[in-house]
């Protein structure tokens, strides 16, 4: 064979072998692309939604069963068909926030919204997909109550006290203790109750469809000096007048008042502690009832001794007349050893009666 036949023969073959290995390359490349496809995640679990979606059941994420009543802030996983391509999810027309990469079919987990409502509302959960929505019967349990304030601290029977706070819809009832109270108004955030007859001390309950409130702090006394009797180690001083602690004449509250008859000019009313040292650091006021009689119209409330931080009192007769004195105003004394309730009109004779005494 000639060396031009044998030149053109080796260039044929070489042309082959490139086009074999060409094609080998392309199908090597076809093969790992047709694998790679196989291996692309579902996430539709494998099923296409393929009509509108349904709910068929609502639990809680954490427990096997099927619930209708929800709480704010809490997971809960929504069971139904044609759930693959949900858009939004919404708890009495609030939108509530779910990861689209844990969506299924069959499957939807999401939470509460913390400010989804509660009260008067559709109580609904509807399920928006691309192809159509979807409602179920759901409720919101409202929270319990929160009592943030109340006031004043102490007040007499008929009086009223506000109560601040939150969450007071579908109000249904206000204690002072086991007293039920006459509800004057009420609204989310305040309610305005009349002060049972009664009470010296008790803490404020409120009670609506969520649940039942106490209050941090106790409504009335928190330390009783009178209330139809003197407190237990007190001592009876005073000059120019006498007392009667069981007196029925005139009564605030209770069986009976204090009636203290001044015999003289600026005489004094005065009890005493014998017992153990009441600190005042947790105590604001003094609280005491007093009714003016014929010729009195001033008395100066006094504490430890201390007449230059006395508090002098416009008394109107012929009633009862409530006061509440804060402490700073009576020298701000760290601890109650002594009160004196001075005669400060500068008339005799003349009477007054005094109940419920006590710090606030």
């Amino acid at each position: 064979m000639s060396l031009i036949k044998k030149t053109v023969m080796m260039k044929k073959i070489n042309f082959f072998k490139q086009q074999i290995s060409r094609g080998g390359i392309l199908l090597l490349a076809l093969m790992l692309s047709i694998g790679l496809t196989s291996c692309q995640p579902d996430d539709t679990g494998g099923v296409e939604a393929t009509g509108p979606p349904s709910i068929t059941s609502v639990s809680l994420t954490a427990r096997d069963s099927t619930t209708t009543v929800g709480i704010r802030q809490n997971s809960y996983t929504i069971y139904g068909e044609n759930l693959a391509t949900t858009q939004e999810v919404y708890f009495n027309d609030t939108e509530a926030y779910f990861n689209p990469t844990l969506v299924t079919n069959n499957v939807i987990i999401t939470s509460i919204p913390e400010d989804a409502p509660y009260f008067d509302t559709s109580d609904e959960l509807r399920v928006v997909t691309s192809e159509g929505v979807a409602t179920t019967s759901f409720m919101i349990e409202q929270p319990a109550p929160r009592i943030t304030s109340f006031a004043p601290l102490a007040a007499s029977a008929g009086d009223i006290v506000t109560i601040q706070g939150e969450i007071f819809e579908g109000l249904e009832s206000v204690r002072f203790g086991d007293v039920e109270a006459e509800i004057i108004s009420s609204t989310t955030t305040e309610i305005q109750v009349a002060v049972p007859e009664g009470i010296v001390q008790a803490f404020l309950f409120v009670e609506t469809a969520g649940g039942i409130s106490q209050s941090t702090q106790s409504f009335g006394f928190k330390f009783v000096v009178y209330d139809d009797a003197l407190a237990q180690s007190w001592w009876i001083g005073g000059w120019s007048g006498s007392e009667d602690f069981e007196s029925t004449e005139r009564v605030k509250r209770g069986d009976f008042s204090i009636k203290r008859t001044y015999e003289g000019g600026y005489s004094g009313f005065q009890i005493g502690n014998g017992g153990a040292i009441i600190d005042l650091a947790d105590k604001q006021a003094v609280k005491v009832s007093i009714y003016g009689g014929n010729a009195i119209n001033m008395v100066k409330l006094v504490l430890n001794g201390n007449y230059d931080a006395g508090a002098v009192i416009t008394i109107n007769q012929g009633e009862w007349n409530d006061f509440t004195i804060p402490l700073s105003q009576l020298g701000s004394p760290a601890t109650l050893n002594e009160i004196v309730i001075q005669e400060f009109s500068g008339a005799a004779p003349s009477v007054i009666y005094i109940d419920d005494l006590g710090l606030i």
